[in-house]
């Protein structure tokens, strides 16, 4: 494995032209070969001198780029273009050549060339590009994007943008300039979005009545269901002793605590309180399991949870609180126990695993892959994950059902009044396939909106043709990193990637998660692994300090069910919990946290600047922080030390008489603030 030299290009231009963005070190190819300058080569993508405009385009906009050298150090450069296109559904990359074009030199100044290009890219994709610097034939070296590394479960993003990596002249990372359709744009009503996502068996029980009842409702027509007795019960059951518990049986998500969608509604003045535009809950139809991905009837709602007039008052009393509702399923799977395949020969109509038998006369038999001579009926169909989920094929009679025909699965549920869909595994997927949903979805309601479950970097589903938005995993990557108390470098290095990579209008949309029912909860991930744990109050300064900057960050924030009251829990199913509302005896969660996070909510809401405005850093060290957010007149800023220790940020702008919005504290800065360990600020001019 090569090793890389970092180092820091301090001199002439860059600190003449540098854009207020967190800085990190070129990286170098320890082996380079070169009699080129390379300690004159510079180039940082987001920086205006060298990269105008800024991040994403729309098709038809002249970028110019500018890279630069020693003077008279390089015979020519070559402007490196390529179309990145994705591998697989884990977010790799393939590059495909397009071409090299000439760089001219446009300026000379302290002993420099300064080469330029502008190329006006006229399609909407994914573009990568570098530079090529030629001394002679026999001596050329490549500047293209850096090797650090975003870590997330179960993917990874090489490439971050900024400063890039020199190295010889081999395959380089390109870096990305994405560009997208001219028409693109958003809902309107998504300018400020404030997210609540609910797992619905867990957050609230308003009908006893429609709970799951044990030996009468079958878990894959093969065991009686559980029942939490207790809705106060913090941990969902596991197979086996390591949960501590001794009375469940061997099988998962078949434990219910009797959430509904009367919860939800009996709770929706609460949500209200918290700012809340948007409810997003996890699948709601019909299914055996309490996650409901293992859809048995798209076009029913789980009989646990209610019916479609219960749906129905949902949306109209969230709509009288200015609250819409987002709906989730899986297009990519369905439920092998589902009218569909009905494996189990529960329902009226014919299956295509008809009691476990291949039935090729049934009219769902193209939309799954089967292999006639399987042993095991586990192994007799293509499947994801594992054999309760049947993929589903793309194929012409089950694009009717999902988003084609007038009462299709996507096009049915808009109708019914929900304001867009979340679609699980998106890139399990084709492009084609959602280009085609997206379609459906827009003409059914042009102000519907749509998010994507992509792990990785999503550029490729923001060119306009396929999705609004994404659950952003990546920030919650950040947040960990941030609340930890890493160097700050790091979580804003990815940041920046997504705010360079992202069309303007997406970034601002994001669905900025810190928790989500498929990893652990941000407490956790933060130190506080189990209720009563020694240490609380440390674990809470750093959970406050990454949700104040969630709030203060462009995106929608997005708040997981029960982390408003301090809920953790580690991963799947415990952090699955039921919500510990007081009235049900719950012996955990603290309500202190509440106006924290309700006074956020109203902040989004009286300073369109936070949801609106654009965003600057004007001050980043290892440890502490200052971003600016601009609109018109309008300017607050957010200031933070992640670090162990009291510091103190010193800085121009901090002169003068504020208002910290989240305390109602007035505060006399003379160019300086303290901030103690996990210390933020909100601050607005009196």
């Amino acid at each position: 494995m090569k090793r890389f030299l970092w180092i820091f290009v301090v001199f002439g231009l860059v600190g003449c032209f540098s854009r207020p963005t967190p800085q990190a070190g070129i990286e170098i190819e320890s082996d380079l070969n070169t009699s080129i300058d390379i300690s004159r080569v510079y180039f940082h993508s987001r920086e205006a001198f060298y990269k105008s405009p800024f991040g994403a385009v729309p098709e038809g906009t002249p970028v110019r780029f500018r890279i630069q050298t020693k003077k008279d150090d390089v015979r020519e450069v070559q402007f490196l273009l390529y179309r990145q296109e994705k591998s697989g559904t884990g977010g790799k990359k393939m590059i495909k050549s397009i071409t090299n074009l000439p760089m001219r030199v446009v300026m000379r100044t302290n002993g420099l060339d300064i080469w330029e290009i502008t190329y006006t890219p006229e399609k909407p994709m994914v573009y990568g590009y570098g530079f090529r610097l030629v001394k002679n034939e026999r001596d050329a070296i490549v500047y293209a994007n850096n090797r650090r590394v975003v870590e997330v479960p179960y993917n990874s993003v090489l490439g971050t943008g900024g400063i890039g990596r020199i190295q010889g002249d081999s395959y380089p990372i390109p870096y990305t300039l994405t560009v997208y359709r001219r028409d693109f744009s958003m809902p309107s009503w998504t300018s400020n979005m404030v997210i609540y996502y609910i797992f619905p068996d867990r957050f609230r029980n308003g009908n006893k009545k429609n709970d799951p009842v044990v030996g009468k409702r079958l878990f894959y027509n093969r065991k009686p269901i559980e029942f939490h007795t207790n809705w106060w019960d913090p941990y969902p059951y596991v197979p086996g002793p390591a949960d501590k518990n001794t009375t469940d049986d061997s099988e998962y998500c078949n434990d219910f605590y009797g959430g509904d969608l009367e919860g939800i509604i009996e709770k929706l003045d609460y949500l209200a309180s918290l700012g809340v535009t948007v409810i997003y809950i996890n699948p709601i139809f019909e299914a055996p399991s309490n996650h409901k991905y293992d859809t048995a009837d798209y076009m029913k709602i789980d009989p646990a949870f209610g019916d479609l007039e219960t749906f129905r008052r949902l949306v109209a009393e969230a709509k009288k609180r200015g609250i819409r509702i987002i709906l989730d399923t899986s297009l990519n799977h369905c439920g092998s126990d589902s009218v569909y395949m009905d494996r189990y020969g529960k329902y009226p109509s014919l299956g295509a695993f008809e009691n476990e038998t291949i039935r090729k006369d049934s009219p769902y038999y193209e939309w799954f892959s089967f292999r006639p001579n399987f042993k095991k009926a586990d192994e007799a169909y293509d499947q994801w994950a594992n054999p309760t989920l049947a993929t589903l094929r793309e194929v012409e009679s089950y694009k009717e059902f999902a988003y084609r025909g007038t009462n299709s699965v996507t096009k049915f549920w808009l109708r019914q009044g929900a304001s867009g869909w979340r679609m699980d595994v998106t890139p399990w997927k084709s492009d084609g396939f959602w280009r085609e949903w997206r379609q459906a979805v827009k003409e059914t309601d042009p102000e519907a909106f749509t998010i994507a479950e992509v792990w990785f970097d999503a550029s490729f589903y923001f060119l306009g043709d396929m999705y609004d938005s994404t659950m952003n995993y990546l920030f919650r990557s950040a947040m960990i990193q941030m609340g930890l108390g890493t160097n700050l470098s790091l979580p804003l290095e990815t940041l920046e990637m997504m705010r360079e990579n992202y069309p303007p209008q997406v970034f601002s949309r994001l669905m900025n998660l810190i928790s989500s029912h498929d990893l652990p909860r941000m407490l956790y991930e933060l130190g506080y692994k189990r209720y009563g744990q020694e240490g609380y109050e440390t674990f809470l300064r750093r959970f406050k300090m990454v949700v104040a900057f969630q709030f203060a960050f462009p995106g929608a924030p997005t708040i997981y069910y029960g982390d408003e009251v301090g809920m953790t829990g580690g991963g799947d199913p415990y952090n699955r919990g039921p919500y510990p509302w007081k009235d049900t005896g719950a012996p955990y969660g603290d309500e202190r946290l509440l106006p924290f996070f309700q006074t956020l909510g109203k902040l989004r809401h009286a300073l369109p600047e936070l949801s609106q405005g654009s965003l600057a850093y004007l001050h980043v060290a290892d440890h502490t922080l200052v971003f600016e957010r601009r609109l018109g007149e309008r300017v607050f800023y957010f200031v933070m030390n992640n670090g162990s220790e009291t510091a103190t940020i010193s800085l121009p702008v901090l002169n003068g008489s504020f208002t910290d919005p989240l305390t109602g504290e007035n505060l006399s800065l003379s160019g300086q603030i303290v901030l103690e360990p996990k210390g933020f600020r909100y601050l607005v001019r009196r």
